[in-house]
């Protein structure tokens, strides 16, 4: 998946470097309320630039870059390309939104309720993924919900101010990782610290705004295993995190 690409559907997987496995998804609400997500998609063709920012635990400093945007908007079809390929198709009807997604040849397509009220959910997926490496048998077990937590006048980020008619989403990765490493390497002495069962909690921020669509990513890790920077736990003290990780996502206006 392209990190740089910010979307309701690819947010959830922005919260973990992790891929593969299978997935199935849902949005649990009526298809009903008094928000119609398709005022916060961009309403006209535009160019779009967006810086980022990011932090691994191990780097001194952050890196930064930006990436461009080309989005057409036809009728009732967004068309997003990046590079010169298409990332990203969304379709409008009047009950839903229909995203088609394309990276590196891959394509997934997901089905949201074009109406919602606060807290309702937007996107509901599980995965299950199994991974063989020189350490062993990793196995991951997590469920991603995005939900619309607020409607906020002005959100502020560093020099990044957005002001208008905003809508927060906030998404969740939660579940476990399991570490089944391999007995040579636990006789050894190493990677004992790593065997057996790790709790995962990622939380993140999507922000999009009126007529224009996303305009902010933020993720704050929570890293309590400075050996495993996937090792997310966001309801932690911030005494037990390692170090600084962060992934963020600016409009450029």
């Amino acid at each position: 998946m392209n990190k740089q690409y910010i979307s309701l559907v690819v947010a959830v997987t922005l919260l973990t470097a992790c891929g593969g496995g299978s997935s199935s998804s849902s949005s649990q609400n009526d298809g009903e309320g008094s928000i119609d997500l398709a005022e916060y998609y961009p309403n006209k063709s535009m160019n779009k630039t967006f810086i980022t920012v990011d932090r691994e635990i191990s780097d001194e400093v952050a890196e930064k870059s930006h990436y461009d945007e080309i989005i057409e908007v036809v009728a009732h079809t967004i068309t997003t390309t990046e590079d010169g390929e298409v990332v990203e198709k969304v379709l409008i009807s009047d009950k839903n939104i229909t995203t088609t997604v394309i990276d590196d040849g891959e394509t997934g397509i997901d089905n949201m309720f074009r109406h919602v009220d606060l807290g309702d959910t937007l996107i509901s997926e599980k995965r299950n993924f199994t991974e063989t490496n020189d350490l062993g048998v990793i196995t991951t077990t997590l469920e991603y919900t995005c939900k619309v937590e607020s409607k906020e006048n002005k959100f502020e980020k560093d020099d990044n101010i957005y002001t208008g008619d905003l809508l927060k989403i906030a998404c969740v990765s939660e579940g476990e990782v399991i570490y089944d490493v391999k007995q040579a390497i636990l006789d050894a002495g190493a990677a004992s610290d790593l065997n057996g069962s790790h709790s995962i909690y990622n939380k993140s921020y999507v922000y999009l705004k009126k007529d224009l669509g996303e305009v902010a990513y933020i993720n704050d890790d929570c890293v309590t295993n400075a050996k495993l920077p996937m090792l997310i736990n966001d309801k932690a003290n911030s005494s037990d995190c390692k170090g600084e990780q962060y992934e963020y996502e600016f409009y450029l206006p």
